[in-house]
């Protein structure tokens, strides 16, 4: 076996021990006297078929359209959508439970006890046509199957007895699974490594094994573990979820696992395959190993992508799989090997589907997608042209996941967004921001190298002048795609702004790239045509330039490490608090306009498949105008409070209030109704980060979140 594979190989070794999930000692184990149904992953189309007629997205009343459902352990919880009023979309919520565990006030049905958690003036006929779609489809047969209870003990993951279990339902599980994915990507991206470095120089072989180790210890060294992301408490990234609900995880670790490490592991994991997704990408469309070796060694140290790369950023994720995408369309395009290129074009479209499930932005991929078989010029050399045949079917791969899932995903949950998306503000907003060096995280400093920047500039400048204007048009107009598109949303933070940012990366680095590529050929003949460049002055020049790279995430520490933000101290402080409150007590939450509770998701976690929640969590939502500030069920705990409650006293005290109010009149009721004890304190200076959470501080300078153990007052 040549060396270079061995080495990929012990590569592939060191990626998978890292990527595979490790023990989480912290979380707590599962009571036994827990015997609570559970409802396990794989259900999700017989919830559907209790809409029925109706799906997800069907209008059940005028203005009033089934949104979603979500699980949380045996409740299954489902949103209608209402119209947008003073600048707020209303959402009535139905809950579904078994009828042993039915809360106080609900309707029995046939097999499911049914509440009316929320609704909202004007979704009284669309709760009224659910309830009857529900109570028409609900045959008793769905607790009678695939049941797990909490506590149980269970020899197999997932409760399943493997010889009972039928083999279609046994695939579709593994074929679901997030880490069965990640592998796959993982494998699909050493195989094309080992394909390109075929024919390549000896060093370049030891050299992208030598950047993915370096990315990978600058992530584990560098990079921040935090949420980075708006709505971190109520958003799951799609890889992290698949794997928190996958089989494979807890076949491979039964053990309790916290979903907040998987969701900052998954997007780790990701990270690091990085610069093996960049280097076969851009391998394929510049046609030169040189410039795929300085690409991936580019995202290997580039600051802006260290910041994010152990958070809950779903850009990570998708820079890797959209480029792993990209790269199978160009194998299934232009591949030597006939049979590589049809086994590339039957991969290609997993890939492509998880990226446009990311993020819904990600449709712009598909122009992109198709572009890539008419770019047929690489930095240097012509490419060799496009099969027909092979090509004609990546179009159409391509165009069914486009219109099969991604446009129908897009139009169902963000329709609005994308018509304001394309008004005149966007594109005046996108001027703005291509020429701010706050903006512009491309130019800001804090984020991106400057001598980088400068020579993606130069790469640009020197391709429209050698009359490659086609890979010119390509690379810029994806740059300028992606930067108008994210102008749509235009942040006061520029750490905010950055993130938006991260999907300039990859068009960045090809024009890294093609910088590079321009300098060295420039250096080369500049040595030949002057005599003080001699061989030592040469390699000085090479060695600083490379030295320079190297050393750009210590220079740009601050931008890669500065996470003293408000959403991010709050995020840190909850997870580092989540054990000084017992299992099973009660945790009650402002969390005003649909921030989510905090510890809701800090006390998520998993074991041998069966997702459990360490807390009882009450939700506080902000009061509508006219309604009293606590809700009838809140007064009624808070006046007989259990043996063990807390009180919260979180961020949306202090974000969704009146400005000139010190913190939002609910969280001051509090006090009068209980005694209250402090747990656990934090205070820093007010820096906001997600404006959803900055509305009501004002000119605030300093923010203190406080932990209560609360107690019923004496009489």
């Amino acid at each position: 076996m040549p060396r270079p594979l061995l080495g990929l190989l012990a590569l592939a070794l060191v990626l998978l021990s890292v990527l595979l999930p490790r023990p989480v000692a912290a979380a707590p184990a599962g009571s036994s006297a827990d015997t609570r149904p559970v409802i396990v992953p794989g259900r999700e189309a017989e919830i559907t078929a209790l809409f029925q007629p109706h799906a997800i997205g069907d209008e059940l009343a005028p203005g009033w359209r089934l949104h979603s459902f979500g699980i949380n352990v045996g409740t299954i919880n489902v949103w209608i959508e209402g119209p947008e009023t003073e600048g707020q979309r209303g959402y009535a919520q139905v809950s579904l439970d078994h009828l042993d565990h039915a809360p106080p006030g609900a309707q029995a049905l046939t097999g499911f006890a049914l509440q009316v958690i929320e609704q909202p003036p004007g979704s009284e006929a669309a709760v009224a046509t659910l309830v009857g779609a529900i109570t028409a489809n609900d045959d008793g047969a769905f607790w009678g199957t695939n049941v797990v209870y909490a506590g149980e003990p269970r020899e197999y993951p997932f409760g399943f007895e493997l010889d009972h279990m039928r083999l279609g339902s046994m695939i579709e599980l593994w074929l679901r699974d997030g880490l069965v994915f990640l592998l796959f990507v993982t494998a699909v991206l050493i195989v094309m490594a080992v394909d390109t470095l075929r024919g390549a120089p000896r060093w370049h072989r030891w050299a992208l094994p030598g950047i993915v180790v370096l990315g990978a210890g600058l992530r584990v060294g560098l990079s921040p573990t935090v949420a980075l992301a708006p709505w971190p408490y109520t958003r799951l990234l799609v890889p992290a979820g698949k794997i928190f609900h996958g089989p494979g995880l807890a076949l491979l670790h039964p053990d309790p696992v916290w979903l907040s490490d998987v969701v900052t592991g998954t997007e780790l994991a990701f990270s690091l395959l990085a610069p093996l997704a960049i280097f076969a990408h851009v391998r394929y469309l510049l046609d030169d190993h040189r410039a795929a070796i300085v690409a991936a060694l580019v995202v290997a140290i580039l600051p802006l992508h260290l910041r994010f790369s152990h958070s809950d950023a779903g850009f990570i994720s998708s820079i890797t799989i959209s480029s792993t995408a990209f790269a199978l369309v160009h194998q299934a395009t232009r591949g030597k090997s006939k049979l590589g290129g049809w086994i590339a074009l039957a991969l290609v479209g997993f890939p492509i589907a998880v990226v446009y499930q990311l993020r819904p932005l990600n449709i712009l991929y598909c122009p992109l997608l198709l572009a890539t078989v008419f770019v047929d010029q690489g930095v240097r050399t012509d490419k060799q042209k496009a099969t027909p045949a092979r090509s004609i079917a990546t179009f159409l791969v391509i165009l069914l996941v486009t219109f099969g899932l991604g446009v129908p995903q897009l139009l169902e949950g963000f329709g609005d967004q994308v018509n304001e998306g394309m008004s005149l503000r966007t594109v005046t907003s996108a001027l703005m921001v291509v020429v701010s060096p706050r903006l512009n995280a491309l130019l800001n400093p804090v984020f991106s190298p400057p001598l980088l920047t400068l020579l993606a500039v130069w790469g640009a400048i020197d391709l429209w002048r050698r009359g490659r204007r086609r890979l010119f048009a390509f690379v810029v107009g994806w740059l300028l795609a992606f930067l108008i598109a994210h102008a749509y949303i235009i942040p006061d933070s520029m750490y905010m702004q950055a993130r938006y940012h991260l999907h300039l990366i990859v068009p960045y680095m090809l024009l890294v790239a093609c910088g590079a590529d321009a300098g060295l050929r420039w250096l080369d003949d500049a040595r030949a045509r002057k005599p003080w460049l001699t061989q030592r002055r040469y390699q000085l020049l090479r060695g600083g330039a490379l030295a320079y790279v190297l050393a750009s995430p210590l220079i740009h520490l601050h931008g890669i490490r500065n996470v003293a933000l408000n959403d991010v101290q709050e995020w840190m402080f909850v997870h580092e608090v989540r054990e000084q409150i017992p299992a099973q007590c009660t945790v009650l939450e402002y969390t005003g306009v649909g921030a989510g509770p905090r510890f809701a998701r800090v006390g998520i976690w998993i074991e041998n498949g069966v997702q459990r929640e360490r807390y009882d969590v009450v939700e506080i939502l902000q009061a509508k105008q006219g309604e009293p500030e606590l809700p009838d069920h809140v007064r009624a705990l808070l006046e007989d409070p259990p043996a063990c409650l807390y009180w919260y006293e979180g961020l949306p005290c202090f974000a969704y209030k009146d400005v000139s109010e010190p913190k939002a009149p609910v969280c001051r009721a509090i006090e009068g109704f209980v005694t209250l004890e402090e747990v656990a304190a934090t205070r820093f200076a007010s820096r906001p980060y997600d404006e959803n959470l900055a509305f009501g501080l004002g000119e605030l300078d300093q923010i203190e979140l406080r932990l209560f153990r609360a107690y019923r007052k004496p009489e």
